[in-house]
């Protein structure tokens, strides 16, 4: 099998070729394009304060304590964002532990015994409630599996203007290795709390080595291709963060490649190849 690096190194040969065919863009793609980019910006920025939100919770809380930890919702909050970590089964809707998080650092963190557990509200009810649905949904599906070790990993985004509340399970990146660009999901509950509807975003896992090889050497850009979409996906730019290089996307129907970078999807003939 060719080696991860000389892939990368061919991406520029595969992206011209892919060109020759490539027609121009339905206008129609221009809003799914921008929803992936807010969508996956927004769920970098989720995930990101949930993760330093983490460490500062199990710094504060025994592990008796953790244990008792059902899950946790991220929503906006100023600047920054405000994370509540809620209980399990009749604590469901209580906060345990909140805290806000404005880039790397947390500040007014908040410990609670179960008698002084205060009710989520708002918006964070509504999404706290639809994870727990979005769970349920997840049970159903044994073919949803994780491709690394590690258990999904969760992002709740707010409420869509129709009330609707994405639900993403996302197989985790467990180290500096390799960044998984296979392995997740989403689950859609309407705002009668129901599953509205259900994806997976590839067909297999793939995992993104971002080691360099034997020689030294280190990517400067990837290359995929994807068959479930006609543009790149909010996950393509949630996992392009982590990869910390151009991810080119070879887009099987209609013929056409585009590049992701720092949140941005352009048309790859409208872009500097690296």
């Amino acid at each position: 099998m060719m080696g991860w690096l000389k892939i990368v190194d061919a991406a520029a040969l595969m992206v011209g070729a892919w060109l020759i065919a490539a027609a121009a863009p339905p206008r129609e793609q221009d809003a799914a394009v921008a929803r992936a980019e807010d969508r996956g910006t927004t769920m970098f920025w989720y995930d990101r304060a949930a993760w330093v939100s983490t460490d500062d919770m199990t710094a504060r809380l025994p592990p008796d304590r953790l244990a008792d930890i059902g899950g946790w919702v991220v929503t906006p909050a100023g600047p920054g964002y405000h994370v509540a970590y809620f209980g399990k089964a009749g604590m469901a809707d209580r906060v345990l532990y909140e805290v806000d998080i404005q880039g790397p650092a947390s500040s007014n963190a908040r410990t609670y015994t179960d008698d002084k557990a205060p009710r989520l509200e708002g918006a964070a009810s509504r999404m706290a409630a639809a994870l727990l649905a979005a769970r349920a949904e997840l049970g159903r599906h044994a073919d949803w599996q994780s491709c690394t070790d590690g258990p999904f990993n969760t992002i709740v985004l707010p409420p869509d203007r129709d009330g609707t509340i994405p639900v993403y399970f996302l197989t985790p990146q467990i180290d500096w290795v390799e960044v998984p660009l296979g392995g997740h999901y989403e689950v859609d509950i309407d705002a009668s709390g129901t599953v509205r509807s259900t994806r997976g975003f590839t067909r297999a896992c793939f995992n993104v080595p971002m080691q360099a090889d034997v020689a030294g050497k280190k990517a400067g850009s990837f290359w995929m291709t994807h068959l479930l979409d006609p543009q790149p996906t909010e996950v393509h730019v949630f996992e392009q963060f982590s990869m910390a290089m151009p991810l080119f996307v070879g887009i099987t129907e209609p013929k056409s490649v585009w590049k992701v970078e720092n949140g941005h999807i352009t048309r790859a003939n409208e872009a500097a190849l690296d």
